[in-house]
């Protein structure tokens, strides 16, 4: 049963920010390990490893086989499903088709926990809107979208709010190697979204026909994740030259440390759980679900995700974890301010269509002295909307589904 749409609002707003503390968090996690006695969990890797755990857990959420249109699947597509019999080559096919975008997306979200250990989570959360930069600019190559006007604004202040958001926070760190450390870090975040831009257009080109529900998807994508990063990034992680005792990341140390360290288990859980009802909440905001939303509870996510980082270090931890306010915070904060402001711009035609849509809908909705007489409609009036629709949302930014958005 799906929750309310208000309540899974909420929802998203509360999971999506647990889901990006957690990720800073574990990297403060210390415990024995295979090379000392108590060491920090710093291994981006296996978190990349968890989150496609928690993308295949999310197959629990997908218990009835739909198709696209909502339309319940028949009995014998029923049994096919459960049983694996009956289903023909062109759908295992189509279902291979999603380890393209899945591994962009492995690739992403490394870039992104890799990040995330140099920089603080609030600037990680808001590096993200580069996401829109990349999308627009790989839809106009690869799927010949249009963009208009209030497109090419919003990645203006997109653009602007992150060189703004980073140089602030090149520039807070004093010490030349902190320094260095920090434009790595908002680099390879930055880079990230470009696989996550990615991501988006090979799911929309590639999975337009793929008759499955987005849920499902998700778990696909976890479960050839998991394979992924246990067979080959793993291995080649280990086997590379890097700062964990000479690998890049020593896997074997980071299953040790899981095994036997509680703190690292307990928030390892907590992030698999908090993404589990993460995805709930999306499946109750998925009919319905405008850009206006997706601006306010990415804005907002954000926000609480920075508040909370000020209140750990000045209240809770005094200073042990989370992020310090300084002189170049209100640039960070204006940085905000022109991305939050480049993705309304960026999404205003679709915002204004919504809009007109939702008072369209109003006019149509019959009163109550009329519902006894019957209500014709021109079959052309809903072509023409059906067409503008898709002018309307052509160039728009936010059509991608839920799945691993907790983290990437």
């Amino acid at each position: 049963m799906k929750p309310s749409k208000e309540l899974s609002i909420v929802g998203l707003l509360v999971f999506g920010t647990a889901c990006s503390i957690l990720a800073k968090l574990i990297y403060y996690a210390s415990g024995p390990g295979l090379y000392s006695e108590n060491q920090a969990f710093e291994k981006p890797w296996f978190q990349v490893f968890t989150m496609f755990v928690g993308m295949s857990i999310c197959i629990v959420l997908d218990k009835t086989p739909k198709s696209r249109a909502g339309v319940e699947a028949t009995d014998d597509e029923k049994k096919s499903l459960t049983t694996g019999k009956g289903v023909s080559s062109t759908t295992w096919s189509q279902i291979n088709l999603i380890i393209v975008p899945t591994a962009f997306d492995l690739l992403a979200t490394g870039c992104g926990t890799t990040g995330l250990l140099y920089t603080t989570v609030s600037v990680y959360q808001m590096l993200r809107g580069a996401q829109l930069i990349f999308t627009a600019l790989l839809s106009i190559i690869f799927l010949k979208k249009r963009l208009d006007i209030y497109n090419w604004c919003g990645i203006a202040l997109s653009v602007s709010g992150i060189i703004v958001v980073g140089g602030a926070n090149i520039l807070a760190e004093s010490n030349p190697a902190g320094q260095q450390q920090q434009i790595f870090g908002v680099v390879i975040i930055v880079v990230g979204q470009v696989m996550q831009a990615s991501q988006v257009v090979c799911e929309e080109f590639l999975l337009r026909d793929l008759k499955m529900s987005s849920v499902r998807i998700v778990a696909w994508e976890g479960l050839f994740g998991v394979l992924m990063t246990v067979l080959l990034v793993m291995p080649a992680a280990y086997f590379m030259g890097g700062p964990d005792h000479g690998h890049l990341e020593d896997s074997l140390d980071s299953f040790y440390m899981f095994f036997h360290t509680w703190k690292v288990a307990a928030i390892v859980f907590a992030d698999m759980i908090m993404m589990l009802f993460y995805n709930i909440c999306g499946m109750g905001v998925t009919d319905g679900f405008s850009a206006v939303h997706r601006v306010i509870i990415e804005t907002l996510r954000t926000l609480c995700v920075w508040i909370l980082d000020l209140f750990f270090f000045y209240v809770v931890t005094n200073g042990g974890f989370g992020e310090r306010w300084t002189s170049y915070s209100w640039y960070q904060a204006f940085g905000f301010v022109l991305l939050v402001a480049g993705t309304l711009t960026y999404n205003y035609r679709q915002i204004v269509f919504e809009k007109k849509h939702e008072v369209g809908e109003e006019l149509k909705r019959p009163s109550v002295e009329s519902t006894t007489k019957p209500m014709t409609f021109d079959e052309s009036v809903g072509e023409d909307d059906e067409e503008e629709e898709v002018e309307e949302h052509v160039g728009s930014y936010y059509g991608q589904p839920f799945g691993s958005a907790a983290h990437s």
